[in-house]
């Protein structure tokens, strides 16, 4: 039997976890009866565990929900199992899950803090929160609000800190009329907070040994908006962040249509490999946590990539302060990072390396033209001009070209060029991972090796130079001693990325243009890979009111109307 060292307690029944679980949540929340004609039904669960709940509601809602229903899962959990242990605890259901185990435990999230969206089938979406639920829980929003709540932390007595009052008011904010919870615990204290905040309790009888459980019904009337399903989108941009929102709204069953003139991944998008990591910095922000979800978001996409982790050498004082904060404040699981010395980052790189690194074993290297088609398989791109009269909703996702439309002239985004270098080795030992100092060098496959990048932000041309192909050669010899002389150009590629004034991605709706429906996203910068697809995921929740994939804090600075409120709020120009 598992058991949370965490707080000393087993995570389900030791009679039979399943028959609990049926009991329990299922049938305490009158399922499957509540969702028997809904087309689309939200659960949120406050401790995700071995994730028996969830794929028991998952099985029982493939077998009796109505055809075209979406079910939309959100849970949390700050402890989060590894794979290997959800698949060992849930073994001997299995069978009894048909499948839907390996899907699970295959699709599993990285175990770092923030907000993590699996897509598990046509109909089952599983929204996994990594961290506290008294911190995150009001962070969530969900537009059609939560239909029925599945209370399974650790017992009050072990685990007093989860159900708090903060609990039952954000449950009272995000609940739709009628929303129903459960839980195995009758305790007086959760009765009480359930009461106090609009639900109608009922002590039921329990599962097992327990004698009674609880079981409530929110009684106040929400006026939640009527939010129609969105048919057709247009996407303004066949790069990265144009075809991301495609792949997205795609699997919602909504039908995306890319307009750009010169096809898909011409511009920035157009690079045959790039690196995905998330942008460190030494404390956790919001920011941080939206690159951490595009991050772990990339594992599905393994047609399109290559997982040989990725070293991040401390080259000065600056680097091991940020690193070392990443490691203490982010929440990640040492699975996912840590420390390396010289030697044993040598050995990882198949290269002598003078430096101690930070090792993330979860990263690799893309080929962003190929992910590009990936995202647009079997999506119609034209070259022509879309038609606003034909389309629920419009996504600007053109790089610097959201400028030209009316309302986004005085957006603060810029382009920097970037050049990389495609190099061959000369002698020089075969690289393992990828290596990353300020510029990087990829590690090596049967195509070479790549190097890069340029950042020139006084520059707007696109011309390859002998100059910046001596400068990517350099920084790398300067960081890799080893190296020096090993490696030839045989080509390269300049471009230029589009960013924001505040080093940050511009992505949500448009408000005050006019034009109802309309959103951005744009200003990704040398991040793109991590960037685009968390937000394309977001940008597909508003437009199909799902719950939302981002914290609020993240999409508060992810916002186009930041940099507005923040000239208001200085008296400044908004530029």
């Amino acid at each position: 039997m598992i058991r949370s060292p965490q707080f000393d307690d087993i995570y389900f029944s030791p009679d039979d976890g399943l028959a609990e679980t049926a009991h329990v949540f299922l049938r305490g929340n009158n399922l499957p009866g509540a969702w028997a004609k809904a087309r689309h039904f939200t659960i949120v669960e406050t401790g995700f565990g071995t994730g028996l709940n969830f794929l028991s509601a998952w099985k029982l809602f493939d077998e009796t929900a109505c055809a075209g229903a979406v079910l939309d899962f959100v849970s949390f959990e700050k402890y989060p199992l590894s794979p290997g242990q959800i698949s060992e605890a849930l073994a001997q259901w299995s069978g009894y899950f048909g499948g839907r185990l390996e899907v699970l435990v295959a699709a599993y999230p990285l175990r770092v803090n923030g907000f993590h969206r699996v897509h598990l089938s046509a109909h089952v979406r599983l929204t996994l929160i990594f961290d506290d639920v008294n911190d995150a829980l009001p962070q969530l929003d969900v537009p059609r609000g939560v239909n029925a709540w599945f209370l399974d932390g650790f017992a009050p007595a072990k685990n007093p800190q989860m159900w708090s009052d903060v609990l039952f008011h954000e449950m009272a904010r995000l609940s739709a009329t009628a929303a129903t919870a459960a839980s195995f615990t009758a305790a007086g204290a959760v009765r009480r907070g359930l009461a106090a905040h609009g639900f109608a309790v009922t002590k039921t009888r329990g599962y097992g040994r327990k004698r009674d459980m609880t079981c409530a019904v929110f009684e106040r009337a929400r006026d939640l908006p009527v939010l129609p399903m969105a048919q057709r989108v247009a996407i303004i941009g066949g790069g990265l962040a144009g075809t991301a929102c495609a792949y997205a709204l795609k699997r919602r069953g909504v039908t995306p249509v890319i307009f750009d003139a010169h096809g898909l991944a011409q511009f920035a998008s157009g690079n045959v490999r790039g690196l995905y990591n998330p942008r460190f910095s030494q404390f956790r922000t919001p920011e941080s946590d939206f690159f951490s979800s595009g991050y772990a978001a990339l594992a599905p996409m393994n047609n399109a990539w290559q997982r040989c982790g990725s070293l991040h050498l401390v080259t000065d004082d600056d680097k091991r302060k940020r690193f070392s904060g990443m490691l203490k404040n982010w929440g990640w699981h040492e699975d996912h990072a840590q420390f390396l010395d010289s030697a044993t980052a040598s050995a990882r790189a198949g290269v002598a390396l003078d430096h101690e690194a930070l090792w993330l074993p979860d990263s690799g290297y893309i080929n962003p033209r190929d992910l590009c088609s990936v995202y647009a398989a079997d999506i119609e791109v034209r070259s022509d001009v879309y038609e606003p009269c034909n389309f629920d909703a419009v996504i600007l996702a053109n790089g610097i070209g959201v400028k030209d439309y009316p309302g986004l002239s005085d957006l603060p985004i810029h382009t920097v060029r970037g050049q990389i270098s495609a190099l061959a080795s000369v002698g020089a030992p075969f690289v393992k991972a990828n290596i990353c100092y300020g510029g990087y060098l990829s590690a090596q496959n049967d195509n070479g090796l790549m190097a890069g990048a340029t950042f020139q932000q006084w520059r707007t041309d696109t011309e390859v130079t002998e100059e910046d192909h001596q400068d990517i050669l350099n920084n790398l010899y300067k960081a890799v001693p080893s190296l020096t002389g090993l490696y030839r150009v045989t080509g390269g590629r300049a471009a230029l990325r589009c960013a924001a004034k505040d080093r940050f991605p511009v992505i949500g709706p448009v408000i005050g243009s006019g034009d109802r429906g309309l959103y951005v996203s744009t200003a990704h910068g040398s991040h793109g890979l991590v960037s685009t697809l968390a937000g394309a995921e977001y940008l597909a929740d508003l437009i199909c009111a799902s719950p939302l994939s981002l914290s609020r804090a993240t999409r508060a600075a992810l916002d186009p109307g930041r940099f507005q409120r923040r000239a208001l709020k200085k008296g400044l120009p908004a530029a």
